[in-house]
């Protein structure tokens, strides 16, 4: 199997996050493929920057699947790094590659397809979301066999869908954000991505709220600097973590499923 992974931030910013000691989003996506499919033949794609070698078309026809990452850009922004982006993930729906999408992933996959993106009227989703269900589309969809009744994930986003693409399945919903799944076809290609962040590990999540405290206390998802470091504590410890969370293999199932499917 060989798979395309696209990192969604600039070089700039996930070497900053490496310098600091955090794994860079297509670092994880790495992990994460090696652990599901371990014979897989991984490589990268950098869009949002303006120096980057990108495949075309036909190139990326080549590939069994292409995943992307999450990213602390906006993809309302009319920056560079972002059209960018757009217009690398439409070469990719026109090459009919099935298309995975992590938050940022699945919002530029959804506003290349004619939908769109706001900030989240209730502002900010951190760390564990809230409890995510299935609907009825969801609960057959084959990316969703692992999964019943109720759960959580890790979760980090300012953005969520507000119009879907047309011919949209909601596959996945809670009451922080209406849109947490979603699948549709594309051009030639089908995609299926979530809101929340399957890839990520818990000490991620204690990585990213030291390294955006400020602008958590900022927007009020903590009280204060004491608040990020019992938050991060509970990271370490696994203080009140569900099992399907700390459990990695049960907190990517999604991805799984969507791997086998290319088989």
């Amino acid at each position: 199997m060989r798979l395309l992974v696209v990192e969604g931030n600039t070089k700039e910013t996930w070497q900053h996050r490496e310098s600091l000691g955090g794994i860079p989003y297509h670092r994880r996506f790495q992990t994460m493929l090696k652990i599901l499919q371990p014979e897989a033949k991984v490589e990268f794609a950098f869009p949002a920057d303006n120096d980057s070698m990108l495949n075309s078309r036909i190139q990326l026809a080549s590939f069994d699947g292409v995943l992307w990452t999450g990213s602390s850009l906006s993809v309302n922004s009319s920056t560079p790094e972002v059209q960018r982006q757009l217009s690398f993930a439409e070469d990719v729906f026109h090459s009919g590659v099935p298309f995975y999408g992590s938050c940022w992933g699945l919002q530029i996959a959804s506003v290349v397809a004619g939908g769109k993106v706001k900030p989240c009227e209730k502002g900010w989703e951190f760390g564990l979301s809230q409890p995510i269900s299935l609907t009825s589309t969801g609960k057959i969809h084959p990316c969703f066999r692992g999964r019943t009744g109720l759960f959580s994930s890790l979760v980090v986003h300012r953005d969520e869908i507000v119009k879907l693409p047309e011919n949209s399945m909601v596959l996945a919903t809670n009451s922080h954000s209406k849109v947490q799944a979603i699948s549709f076809r594309y051009r030639k290609s089908e995609f299926f991505g979530v809101q929340y962040h399957p890839e990520f590990t818990i000490s991620d999540l204690g990585f990213i709220a030291r390294v955006l405290s400020k602008n958590l206390i900022r927007d009020e998802v903590f009280k204060n600097e004491k608040r990020v470091q019992e938050f991060i504590k509970k990271m370490k410890n696994k203080i009140s973590i569900p099992k399907s969370i700390f459990n990695y293999k049960t907190h990517i199932l999604e991805v799984d499923y969507w791997l086998r499917s290319l088989r």
